[in-house]
């Protein structure tokens, strides 16, 4: 961790003395159990965990007259929002991984900064959700990723979550197709080469906006991949402020012109740098494609951006996230995405424009010295 942060971690001796371990271990033993009852007592533990630990934040609920010992349940637990990963260092223990948003939209200079002592409950996060949403299968796949590796961007979580599926659920004919100046048009096509060749259900891992590159490409070239049937795509992310956006409706259609992939087989994934759990859609499953859904260690509420109370069914507001597998930073989280709340899950709204943020403006400033 740099420098600069190592005051903001000198914990009193007694907090030293805690061992975290423990209820790390629990959380992650209750991320891999779907039928988990422990839910709220680990919230409960995780915010006085957080609480003792994280000074910004013991601020943050001192002004707001909230300490471990006034809560009773996950919803009278202070939110972080998400902001406040841009300037300070919210960390509950030693970092031993550290991760950075890209930036694209505010400049580097305003890129949240997420620590993450815990990174095995970010890897449990992503066991625990994304064979179930994604896979087609329960053998090794030959997956093609138009995301960069570890190696082109060591602070990139996208990129960690991606290395790990790639290393996990992969077959030995997987893939990274994307290089400093974006997707490699000649290795998606020796792939694909291949796969058409065996005939195996294959998996592409892509940003949307990788997506829309590479399809592009493919029209420009005037190719058609045709990949086999059963073949699933993995979208993540949105254009983020780009200037060149495409709407989704022609992004579908050009996956299923250019590479054969029904919408259907489109599973969409939401995460953030700030968050070690990722939602998704239950398409595969034949659900709602645009519907995400919370896995059991998390919850999800809407809340108006300016009182931040929830608000009335079907209206759009801020998303509020609560992830237990954030026990390293912030497991309440206040988000800048808006959504739409269902009975099954949520729906992404867009970005809430800076005035709309007025009321996640003052809590963070409750969180400074």
């Amino acid at each position: 961790m740099p420098a600069e942060h190592s005051k903001a971690l000198d914990y009193p001796e007694s907090i030293q003395q805690a061992n975290p371990i423990m209820l790390r271990n629990r959380i992650q033993e209750c991320i891999a159990d779907p039928s988990c009852q422990a839910f709220e007592t680990l919230a409960l533990e995780a915010f006085r965990f957080q609480y003792e630990r994280i000074a910004p934040y013991r601020r943050l609920c001192q002004e707001q007259g909230v300490g471990p010992d006034d809560v009773r349940c996950w919803l009278d637990i202070p939110a972080v929002p998400a902001a406040a990963f841009k300037t300070l260092p919210l960390c509950a223990a030693p970092a031993r991984e550290t991760f950075r948003s890209s930036g694209t939209s505010q400049g580097l200079k305003r890129r949240s900064v997420h620590y993450q002592p815990f990174p095995e409950l970010y890897r449990a996060a992503i066991d625990n959700s994304f064979p179930q949403f994604c896979l087609p299968t329960d053998s090794a796949i030959p997956m093609l990723s138009l995301i960069p590796r570890r190696a082109q961007v060591p602070d990139s979580s996208l990129s960690f979550m991606i290395e790990h599926l790639l290393d996990r659920y992969g077959s030995s004919h997987s893939e990274t197709a994307f290089g400093w100046q974006g997707v490699r048009l000649d290795h998606t096509l020796t792939w694909a080469q291949e796969c058409r060749r065996t005939g195996e259900p294959v998996m592409i891992l892509a940003t949307a906006l990788a997506l829309a590159q590479w399809l592009e490409l493919l029209d420009e070239a005037d190719l058609h991949l045709d990949l086999p049937a059963g073949s699933v795509l993995f979208e993540t992310g949105g254009f983020k402020g780009r200037r060149r956006e495409v709407k989704r409706s022609d992004l579908l259609t050009g996956i299923e012109q250019r590479l054969g992939i029904s919408p259907l087989r489109v599973v969409r994934e939401y995460g953030m740098t700030e968050l070690s759990s990722q939602f998704y859609s239950r398409t595969l499953e034949g659900g709602d494609p645009d519907l995400f859904v919370a896995p059991p260690w998390t919850r999800v509420r809407v809340v108006d951006p300016e009182t931040l109370q929830p608000v009335e069914e079907g209206q759009a507001g801020l998303l509020a996230i609560f992830d237990l597998a954030n026990l390293g930073s912030a497991v309440h989280l206040l988000t800048e995405d808006l959504g739409i709340a269902e009975a099954n899950g949520f729906r992404l709204a867009g970005r809430a424009a800076s005035a709309e943020l007025r009321g996640c403006s003052l809590t963070a400033e409750e969180m400074l010295l």
